[in-house]
């Protein structure tokens, strides 16, 4: 079992409750990179990186008689995938497969599929070069990639600030800031990246995904998600201090210092017939 793999087993209703709603609307948006295409007669689609299925859920709501398989490293996600894919229409929920699996290394013959979608998956491999080549293998020719990921860049969270500022006032350590070092740097790179892979076609486009949180909200899901291995470690007085002393924080804050603005990119383009 890889490192990854263990998190996502460990944190998968956190991830559910508290992170899949925050990216919701923006991985939804990726089927609209392959409308056109599953329109035009599309009949079966791999979702690379399932996590809650959200999308492979939606994707078979959307398109009566196209076939979705998930696939996801975590089992952990696939037990919260059953559930999501159980609030389909037992005919749209039969049209959904799940299997555990990598992106690198992907259950399926060659040429299986018409579409491969990923969405917030591929900063995590540990090669995208080798995740797109392996879609790019499952693909019939002229079959269509799509995907959404993290773009570099952005701008400071407000309530994230709060958060540091509250840390320092309580006397305990900063956060740790780094990571991001897999982002793209621009929509000019995911194109690259998936001509590189052998994709022809290819385009990309800058989005901002949004999310307003509450000050209620914002702090349930520090605590009990992103830094739920923090607070866990404080003594409890000490703890409700700073619950306390952030939430005030928080509610001081306007509204657009509660709502997380993030660059992403989506991008798509096709399998050549040849190589």
């Amino acid at each position: 079992m890889t490192v990854q793999e263990a998190r996502y087993d460990r944190i998968a209703e956190g991830y559910a409750t508290w992170w899949s709603p925050v990216h919701r609307a923006a991985t939804l948006g990726l089927l609209d990179e392959i409308d056109t295409d599953a329109a035009g007669g599309a009949r079966r689609i791999v979702d690379v990186g399932c996590g809650t299925a959200a999308l492979a859920v939606a994707a078979a709501a959307r398109w009566p008689g196209i076939t979705v398989d998930g696939v996801d490293a975590s089992a952990g996600m696939l037990r919260i995938a059953e559930r999501e894919r159980g609030r389909l229409a037992p005919s749209a929920a039969q049209r959904v497969r799940l299997a555990q699996g990598y992106a690198d290394r992907l259950p399926f013959e060659d040429a299986t599929f018409d579409a491969a979608v990923s969405a917030f998956v591929l900063q995590l491999v540990p090669s995208r070069f080798r995740a797109l080549r392996e879609a790019r293998r499952v693909l019939r020719p002229g079959g269509t990639i799509a995907f959404v990921t993290w773009l570099a860049g952005g701008s400071p969270f407000a309530a994230d600030t709060a958060f540091d500022d509250a840390l320092e006032a309580a006397g305990l350590e900063p956060r740790d800031h780094g990571g991001g070092g897999d982002d793209l740097a621009s929509p000019a790179a995911a194109v690259a990246q998936l001509r590189r892979a052998g994709f022809a076609q290819a385009r990309a486009r800058a989005d901002v995904l949004v999310h307003e949180f509450t000050p209620e909200g914002y702090l349930a899901f520090l605590t009990r998600f992103d830094e739920e291995d923090l607070f866990a470690t404080l003594d409890p007085g000490v703890r409700a201090g700073l619950e306390a002393d952030l939430l005030r924080r928080l509610q001081r804050l306007p509204q657009e210092g509660l709502r997380l603005q993030l660059p992403i990119v989506y991008a798509a383009g096709r399998r050549t017939r040849d190589g």
